[in-house]
């Protein structure tokens, strides 16, 4: 698996999506930022200590959901 270029897949299939173009994608920086927004989001998941270590992980899997990051067949149920 390969982080960036899961982020980056994600963002080419979201822009041919919705109709624009561009005359240059800058991967790294698709990639960092969307980076930053999944590793905050995890990063405020682990700090609630109110749930349990199996609502963690769900929460964590969902959120490489939402990035479009496979994570391979450990959770497919």
């Amino acid at each position: 698996m390969h982080i960036k270029l899961e982020l980056l897949k994600g963002a080419i299939c979201d822009a041919i999506t919705s109709g624009l173009t561009y005359t240059e994608i800058d991967a790294d920086k698709i990639a960092d930022t969307m980076a930053i927004d999944a590793l905050s989001e995890i990063k405020e998941i682990i700090k609630d200590n109110t749930k349990s270590d199996f609502d963690v992980v769900e929460e964590i899997v969902r959120v490489f959901e939402k990035y479009n990051i496979d994570i391979g067949g450990r959770h497919d149920f």
